[in-house]
């Protein structure tokens, strides 16, 4: 099956995320963002350096795109949906919100304090705090999958490492000042009123058990747009892609056919 679809990470990870499901895609392109190996730097507390990114890497590409974010990478899609309408034909959503801490009428959502906190703690000890985060990702029976200790492990401290020459399974080291900035970002970034302007197929993958963004929030998602799928799987966590990859896979190629 030959799609052109851009794959966009999480925060604190990088397009190496993807590879499982994308080498099932003929055509595919996989986008770092800044600060987690991308060209451009993470110098403010938006989401416009992901954006920009983004506009960057697909600029050149003239066909019908299938832009498929996860977290971070889904929020970073919809916020570049007024650039870029034209260029995407479709949009998958994976474990996403469109604000990720609480409002007075958004409770599906993480406690401001506790991001905060999370904020100053990546000031003083970035790999650390990163580190926590990892395994927040999946669920406990998740854990103790391959497929979540391959994460944890590829992510875990001392980090990304910096390779010399052409090495395999090497990526950028990740630049946790930037990555903080991001954090800050996902802090103060609201996209609710962003939803109904997106005019294009999406779908919406989340898993039942996620801790990180809850359920309440894809459920909030798919109320508000115009064209849109969603698919919760059971007993799953953050990172339905990683821990249900033929289930998700299944899920995206049916979405593909069906556009």
């Amino acid at each position: 099956m030959s799609n052109d679809l851009v794959f966009v990470h999480g925060w604190a990870t990088d397009s190496g995320v993807w590879e499982g499901i994308a080498k099932e895609f003929a055509g595919s392109l996989s986008i770092d963002l800044p600060g987690h190996g991308g060209n451009l730097t993470w110098d403010e507390s938006t989401l416009k350096p992901a954006t920009e990114e983004i506009f960057q890497r697909v600029k050149g590409i003239r066909r019908d795109l299938i832009g498929v974010g996860w977290s971070l990478g889904s929020q970073a899609l919809i916020a570049a949906q007024p650039v870029l309408k034209e260029r995407f034909k479709a949009l998958v959503l994976v474990g996403s919100t469109p604000c990720f801490v609480e409002r007075d009428d958004f409770p599906w959502a993480q406690s401001k304090a506790l991001v905060k906190r999370m904020i100053m703690d990546m000031k003083k000890d970035p790999a650390a705090t990163a580190d926590r985060f990892y395994s927040l990702n999946f669920t406990a029976d998740e854990a103790a999958t391959d497929e979540a200790k391959a994460f944890v492990s590829r992510y875990g401290y001392p980090g990304p490492i910096s390779c010399e020459g052409d090495v395999p399974g090497c990526f950028p080291k990740f630049k946790y000042d930037e990555i903080t900035k991001a954090l800050e970002a996902l802090y103060t970034v609201d996209l609710r009123n962003d939803l109904k302007a997106i005019d294009v197929p999406v779908l919406i993958v989340h898993g039942k058990e996620d801790t990180v963004c809850p359920v309440g929030a894809a459920e909030y998602m798919a109320s508000r747009m115009k064209k849109t799928r969603l698919e919760v799987f059971d007993g799953t966590g953050h990172a339905p892609f990683l821990t249900r990859r033929e289930a998700f896979i299944t899920v995206l190629k049916d979405f593909i056919k069906r556009l």
